[in-house]
């Protein structure tokens, strides 16, 4: 068995590769259109270089063959392999119909492997849209869960039963709104370009934003509560940290958003609006020297 050289290795995976390609880009009507170009083109060769010594035979007949479309039909049933026997050829004819036996199999096996692949696209961009619909209802449904979470906090907070424990791990919470935020990031950063991939539509983009907005608003509702019941252990140094993340993350997805044009213009301005006055209450109610805010994190 003969090993090919890293060079050969090269040039066969590089041609591979090349052809691969080629037929990626061919649609399914194009591929057709150019397999039966090349079986009418066979056929008019067959009708224009007919002569005494190479021609088409009919069998039953005992005659040449005569006419453009007979020589067509000879090509349509020699690239498809049918063979029915009614016509041979003869002279050099015989090589040339050997040759679009061949070709003709090969052609057909690229229609047929392009066929089988629009139809696993068909199924596969099935699946993907019900995997990305059932992402952006998970992370409506996260933030939904987030502000129950913060709303069950407010309420021990009032009736005076919380625990030390739960203020110092309020960061656990505000953790997992920045991963809700990095989730929505990925939804909002995909291109319609990309092969299998699904733009976030406007009403989805309005409900998922709208969304993380109360999100801040209810967070905001839980600081002045804190502050109110005399609270302050929670204004522990990480948990100001992931609450200007929050704010930094989400300061970045209104400005994708806003560059998108994702949204209707007057929806865009009331969302930017009121993002503005729930940050700008948080941060006013944090109260937090800006040197104390990592500069990694500080927004503007």
């Amino acid at each position: 068995m003969k090993t090919l050289t890293p060079v050969d290795e090269f040039i066969d995976d590089f041609a591979r590769k090349r052809v691969r390609t080629w037929l990626d880009k061919l649609s399914f009507p194009a591929i057709i259109l150019v397999w039966v170009t090349a079986i009418i083109t066979i056929g008019l060769a067959y009708y224009l270089f007919t002569n005494d010594k190479n021609y088409l035979y009919y069998n039953l007949t005992q005659s040449p063959v005569e006419g453009l479309l007979n020589h067509i039909y000879f090509s349509f049933t020699t690239a498809i392999a049918a063979g029915f026997g009614d016509i041979i050829p003869r002279g050099i004819f015989k090589t040339v119909s050997v040759i679009e036996v061949v070709t003709g199999l090969l052609m057909l096996a690229v229609v047929m492997s392009k066929f089988v692949s629009l139809k696993q696209n068909m199924i596969l961009e099935e699946i993907y849209e019900l995997s990305f619909s059932e992402r952006v209802n998970r992370v409506r449904s996260s933030l939904l869960v987030y502000r129950q979470n913060l709303g069950r906090i407010i309420s021990r907070i009032e009736e005076g039963v919380i625990k030390k424990r739960e203020i110092n791990d309020l960061y656990v919470h505000i953790s997992s709104f920045e991963d809700i935020l990095h989730e929505i990031e990925v939804l909002i950063s995909r291109k319609e370009e990309m092969h299998f991939t699904k733009v976030l539509d406007p009403l989805n983009a309005e409900l998922i934003f709208g969304s993380a907005i109360s999100s801040f608003e209810k967070l905001h509702e839980l600081i002045l509560v804190l502050d109110q019941n005399n609270k302050k252990d929670w204004r522990r140094d990480v948990t100001v940290h992931l609450i200007y993340k929050c704010i930094m993350l989400n300061q970045k997805l209104f400005d994708q958003v806003n560059s998108s044009k994702m949204l209707p213009e007057k929806n865009l301005a009331d969302l930017n609006a009121q993002k503005s006055k729930v940050v700008d209450a948080i941060r006013t109610a944090m109260n937090v020297p800006e040197e104390k805010v990592p500069e990694t994190i500080i927004v503007k």
